[in-house]
């Protein structure tokens, strides 16, 4: 490499484990490195690894942009076309293209194998494990800092966790928020997560629920309206208390589908006062459809950060399809 060049990209990053997030994080970090803010969609090609062929992936990795030097391959959900080319693949590394960067997203990676040696030879391995809970408020603190430049208060950080819970793309969510919301101060407190979060309208987030059980979308987006409409921050807080009351009861279905009394779900998901309530809303859905319910509110928020869509009129459209769902 001549002086003043730029170092090559290594030829192979796999991106394996179970936490979503993470892997999202490290394929932009790797897309990023690889490309720069110019990101040539010619100079990317993706695969599905149920179908994907051997070499249709290598063709592509050996094939040249005409507008990007380096060639980028992903190969998502790679499980099953590891395990049938897994030989292949060691041999592919021993000379891998110079143009080419492949990259495997996978579930399973196995520090044993030839392979995943090889790729720490030559390439990353980058490990996207679901965090243990013990573990999240240092992640959370280290995010709001590196992704946010902001300083998430003690307090704050378990504030965000007791109302959003460990999921790490809602926690980053409402990051995202609360570092606009306190600017230009940098210390985020347990008082801002209170206010932009919307937990404490928890009573108005329980009655939408309630609404959608009984299946009375009139009553529900009146409710949603009052919410929206008293708060110049409405329409983002809102979202952050869906998000909260809807994990609520994917927990509270969780616990009861245990065998749990309803007393002491209600207990372990920190509302006691409202036992009753609870296991009448969890009724209306399975655990799945709650928990997809969730994902369906980050992609509201996210759509919206993005420019794709309104926080109101999408939460308006969910909210009739709740009540319309059989």
């Amino acid at each position: 490499m001549k002086p003043g060049e730029p170092d090559k990209p290594p030829p192979v990053h796999v991106v394996f484990g179970g936490e979503p997030f993470l892997q999202r994080e490290a394929v932009e970090k790797i897309i990023g490195d690889v490309l720069g803010d110019d990101r040539d969609k010619m100079a990317i090609a993706e695969f599905d690894g149920d179908g994907a062929e051997l070499a249709d992936v290598l063709d592509e990795c050996r094939s040249m942009s005409l507008l990007c030097s380096t060639r980028l391959v992903f190969v998502r959900d790679a499980d099953p076309f590891i395990s049938k080319h897994r030989e292949a693949l060691e041999k592919y590394l021993e000379s891998p293209s110079p143009t080419g960067v492949l990259v495997l997203i996978c579930a399973r990676w196995d520090k044993g194998w030839r392979l995943y040696k090889r790729v720490q030879e030559v390439g990353r391995n980058v490990e996207c494990k679901p965090l243990r809970p013990r573990d999240v408020p240092d992640w959370l603190a280290g995010r709001a800092r590196t992704a946010y430049g902001c300083t998430l208060h003690e307090a704050a950080g378990r504030r965000l966790l007791d109302f959003v819970g460990p999921e790490l793309s809602l926690l980053d969510m409402e990051l995202a928020k609360l570092a606009t919301f306190v600017h230009p101060k940098k210390m985020v407190q347990a008082e801002d997560v209170d206010r932009l979060v919307g937990v404490t309208r928890v009573e108005k987030v329980f009655a939408i629920t309630d609404a959608v059980a009984a299946r009375d979308a009139a009553t529900a987006l009146d409710i949603w309206d009052q919410i929206v409409g008293g708060d110049p921050d409405g329409q983002y807080r809102a979202v952050g208390g869906l998000a909260y009351g809807f994990r609520k009861l994917a927990e509270m279905k969780r616990l009861l589908g245990q065998g749990v009394p309803a007393v002491e779900a209600a207990k372990q998901v920190g509302e006691p006062w409202h036992a009753a309530e609870l296991k009448r809303q969890t009724e209306r859905f399975t655990l799945r459809q709650w928990r997809q319910h969730l994902v369906k509110l980050l992609q509201i928020d996210m759509a919206a950060k993005s420019g794709l869509g309104t926080v109101q009129s999408s939460v308006e459209k969910l909210i009739v399809e709740l009540c319309a769902a059989s």
